[in-house]
């Protein structure tokens, strides 16, 4: 997963076309969730976790989520960052990943 998190900024968070390796299919009915670790495993203040990401459902291909990463997150630029997914879907139709990322300052032109 790769993405541009800003500092004091509204983010937006997506998990595109999550699919079941199982059945060889995209998931369009799962609670996928978000959380936002430091480097140290805690959890970064200013939001609520674990965030709910919105199914947009009627997307192609289906399995599409997203949700809204406050301006209000306590993060400071240049530093690491992990965001850990989880998906479930039902029996065995759980996921769970994490990935890193290291916000920015925005900046003008």
């Amino acid at each position: 997963m790769n993405c541009i998190v800003y500092v004091a900024n509204t983010n937006l968070i997506e998990v595109l076309g999550l699919k079941s390796a199982v059945e060889g299919e995209f998931i369009g009915d799962a609670t996928v969730t978000v959380t936002v670790k430091d480097g140290a495993g805690t959890n970064v203040s200013g939001q609520t976790w674990p965030l709910t990401l919105t199914s947009t459902d009627g997307t192609e291909p289906e399995g599409n989520y997203r949700g809204i990463l406050k301006d209000t997150l306590d993060l400071t630029a240049g530093t690491q960052y992990f965001a850990h997914v989880d998906a479930d879907a039902g029996a065995d139709r759980i996921g769970h990943w994490e990935f890193a990322f290291t916000p920015k300052t925005r900046r003008g032109s």
